[in-house]
């Protein structure tokens, strides 16, 4: 059993670092939807990501989100850094997935809240957890069912 899930984890690994090399790898839009950027720096957008619901008030980390695929079709991880509060989080995807045409699995509602939904042949895992200043820290995993 144990050998099986090494194989397992191993052939994961070696597809997720040959996907990063098909030059599939995709990251938000940088300029703003109206093209406007502030102070000379273009403005970051999510409008790559029209199957998720995306707060208005958050900045993505580039440096701990990794994103593969396109469309609606992408899996990976994005780590988006809100001004809303945690609790605000929770409500807002909670009233939002379904509005996108996810369905709830199961959620916990805890200091580190958990929240899962499906969709088609995929499954998003949202981590809310307080930010270390204010706000909050969402973390949305994506990846295929199965």
């Amino acid at each position: 059993m144990r050998l099986r899930q090494y194989i397992m984890c191993a052939a994961a690994i070696a597809g997720l670092s040959l996907a990063g090399c098909s030059g599939t790898n995709l990251i938000p839009n940088t300029g703003s939807p109206s093209g406007e950027s502030k102070g000379g720096q273009p403005v970051p957008s999510f409008t790559q990501f029209t199957d998720i619901p995306m707060p208005s008030n958050s900045s993505l980390d580039m440096d701990r989100s990794i994103i593969f695929g396109a469309s609606d079709a992408w899996h990976g991880r994005l780590v988006l850094n809100s001004g809303g509060t945690q609790a605000q989080m929770y409500d807002f995807y909670e009233r939002e997935m379904p509005n996108f045409g996810w369905s709830k699995v199961t959620v916990v509602r805890a200091d580190i809240s958990v929240m899962v939904y499906d969709r088609e042949n995929r499954v998003a895992t949202i981590k809310l957890s307080g930010g270390s200043f204010a706000g909050s820290v969402v973390d949305v995993t994506v990846s295929p069912k199965g």
